[in-house]
C-alpha cells in the first residue's frame, strides 16, 4: 500500500452517495429497517457507521461462515463494537461449509442466501454492501483477464434489483484507503481477516499487483474509468432487450417462452434460456450467440429449443424434461426445480404429498388447453406418495377437494429483464 494521505469519508459525501441510489422512502425509525452486510473489516464497518447516521432505522448483518477456528469470536467482537456505536446487529452462523474445492464461491453463495432470506423475513427492501473502488479495479482486471464478455467488464452494479432483495453498493467510487481513514478518525478498530493473506487466491493475487498502483501508475483510476464506461454501454444494452423481448417475447406461467421474431437478439435468448431453466446465470455468451445465429432444435442450459408447431411462428423454449428436479415433499414456500413455488392456505402441510413433473401422467386428460407434449410433460403436479396424482394446477385440475386452494406460480431466481444501475447520473 501506498505512502499517499487520504482523507476522511465525510457524511455530508456519503449521503449524497447512497441518496443517489435511492428513493429510500421516510426516515422512519418504525419502518422496514435498511440492512447492511457487515464482515468486521474496516470497509463494512465504515459503511454501516456512516449508514447509521444516515438512518435512524438500521440493521447490520454479520455473517460468521465458521470456516476459522476465530470466526465466531470475531463476529462476536464486531457485534460489541456496534453495540457500543448503538447499531442494532444480527450475527448469522454458516454450519454447512465444508473445506475443499471452490469453498470461495461456495460461502458467497451461502453468505448471499443467508443474507437476502434474512433481509426478506425482516421485511428489508435494501441490503448495503461494502464493496468499494479497490474491489471494483480487482473485478475488472480480473474480467479482462478471463476473456470476460462486454457485460462483464461493467463489474458491480450499483444497484441489483433481485426478486426478494434490492443490493445497493454505496462506496464503489470511494478508495478503501479513505474509509480506513475514517475509522481511525472515529477511534473504531476492526477485524482484518487472515485469508487476505493467502496468495492462492486470485483476488489476493490481483490485489498485491494493483497496490503499487494507487499512486503512481494510476492504474486503478483506468480500471475504474473502464468500468463506468462498459457499465453504461450495458445499461443500453439492457434497455434494447427488454424492448425486443416486450415486442417478440411471450413467457408463460407454465414455465415455458415463445419467441414470435425470425431475427434472435443473443442477450435476450440467453436471459431467456437463464429463466426457463431457473438459473441464476445464463449459458457461456459464445454457445448463445452461435444459436442465435442459426437456430435449430436443440438443448441449452437445461433449456429444449424447438419450433413453435401449433403454438405459431416461432420458437419454444420449455424447460428440458431430463434436467427437471424430481419428486419432493410439497411444503409451503417450496421453490421447486428453481422455478415454481407452490403455495399453500396458512402455510397448511400435509405429510405424504409431493411435487414433480407431470410426466406421462398428462394423456389421462383430454384438455390440455392446447399445449404441446414437451410443456405438459414438464408442468408441475402435486402426487400422493403411492404415486397417485393429484392436482395439475396449471390445467386446474384437482382431483381432490383439500386441494383446490393449492396454488404453483412460476417464479425464477432471475428477472427475465434486469435494471441494474452501473453510472449514477448527478441530480440537479
Amino acid at each position: 500500500m501506498d505512502d499517499q494521505t487520504y482523507s476522511i469519508l465525510t457524511q455530508e459525501e456519503f449521503n449524497h452517495h447512497i441518496e443517489l441510489l435511492g428513493p429510500w422512502g421516510n426516515n422512519d425509525p418504525n419502518g422496514a429497517p435498511v440492512a447492511v452486510a457487515v464482515s468486521g473489516g474496516a470497509d463494512s464497518l465504515c459503511l454501516v457507521l456512516l449508514a447509521s447516521r444516515w438512518k435512524k432505522n438500521i440493521i447490520a448483518l454479520i455473517v460468521d461462515h465458521q470456516l476459522r477456528p476465530s470466526s465466531t469470536e470475531e463476529a462476536i467482537l464486531t457485534q460489541k463494537r456496534l453495540t457500543a456505536l448503538q447499531i442494532s446487529s444480527k450475527i448469522l452462523t454458516l454450519n454447512n461449509l465444508q473445506p475443499g474445492p471452490g469453498l470461495e464461491e461456495r460461502a458467497r453463495i451461502a453468505r448471499y442466501a443467508a443474507l437476502i432470506d434474512t433481509c426478506y423475513h425482516m421485511g428489508c427492501v435494501d441490503l448495503l454492501l461494502g464493496h468499494h473502488a479497490g474491489d471494483q479495479a480487482e473485478t475488472v482486471l480480473m474480467r479482462i483477464r478471463a476473456g470476460s464478455h462486454e457485460d462483464g467488464l461493467s463489474a458491480m452494479a450499483r444497484i441489483m434489483e433481485l426478486p426478494k432483495i434490492r443490493l445497493v453498493r454505496p462506496l464503489l467510487s470511494i478508495y478503501p484507503q479513505r474509509l480506513r481513514e475514517t475509522l481511525r478518525h472515529e477511534n473504531i478498530g476492526w477485524v482484518e481477516d487472515s485469508s487476505n493473506q493467502d496468495m492462492q487466491i486470485q483476488r489476493n493475487q490481483i490485489r498485491k499487483e494493483l497496490s503499487v498502483g494507487w499512486q503512481r501508475s494510476g492504474s486503478v483510476s483506468l480500471l475504474l474509468q473502464r468500468s463506468l464506461q462498459e457499465g453504461f454501454k450495458r445499461m443500453q444494452r439492457d434497455q434494447r432487450q427488454a424492448d425486443y423481448i416486450v415486442k417478440h417475447c411471450h413467457v408463460r406461467p407454465e414455465g415455458f417462452a415463445l419467441v414470435t421474431s425470425s431475427e434472435i437478439d443473443v442477450r435476450a435468448l440467453g436471459a431467456l434460456i437463464r429463466t426457463i431453466s431457473g438459473s441464476v446465470y445464463t449459458p457461456l455468451h459464445k454457445s448463445v450467440e452461435r444459436l442465435a445465429r442459426n437456430m435449430h432444435a436443440t438443448t441449452l442450459g437445461g433449456v429444449r429449443i424447438t419450433p413453435a408447431g401449433k403454438m405459431g411462428d416461432g420458437w419454444l423454449l420449455v424447460r428440458e424434461e431430463a434436467a427437471i428436479e424430481g419428486f419432493r415433499p410439497a411444503v409451503s414456500d417450496y421453490i421447486w426445480d428453481q422455478r415454481f413455488r407452490l403455495v399453500t392456505p396458512q402455510n397448511i402441510f400435509k405429510e405424504g404429498i409431493l411435487i414433480g413433473a407431470l410426466g406421462d401422467a398428462y394423456k389421462q386428460f383430454s384438455d390440455r388447453q392446447g399445449l404441446p407434449v414437451c410443456i405438459l410433460r414438464t408442468l408441475p403436479a402435486l402426487w400422493s406418495e403411492a404415486g397417485i396424482l393429484l392436482s395439475v394446477p396449471h390445467l386446474k385440475i384437482y382431483l381432490q377437494d383439500f386441494i383446490q386452494n393449492w396454488k404453483i406460480m412460476f417464479q425464477p431466481k432471475q428477472s427475465l429483464t434486469q435494471s441494474y444501475l452501473f453510472s449514477v447520473v448527478e441530480r440537479e
